[in-house]
């Protein structure tokens, strides 16, 4: 398996792991893990697209994760 394809399924695991404890209410949107987990595999997921010349998935990943890492050194106040 080469390695951007491996980076792939981690990014796609972190990204399911962080929306199905989000929707079930283990951790919150907010929080750091959930950002965490979200601009990594977003940002591998971004790479493969990338690298394959998906260009929406690599366009939406990137803006995903570009979002994720702005509310990890910026985050949002508290209401």
């Amino acid at each position: 398996m080469e390695i951007t394809m491996f980076g792939a399924y981690i990014g796609m695991i972190m990204v399911l792991l962080a929306f199905i404890c989000e929707s079930r209410a283990i951790i919150s949107s907010r929080s750091i893990f959930y950002l965490l987990l979200m601009f990594i595999g977003e940002s591998l997921l971004t790479i493969r697209a990338y690298f394959t010349g998906e260009w929406p998935f690599a366009v939406l990943g990137a803006i995903w994760a570009i979002f994720a890492g702005y509310s990890i050194f910026n985050p949002p106040k508290k209401l």
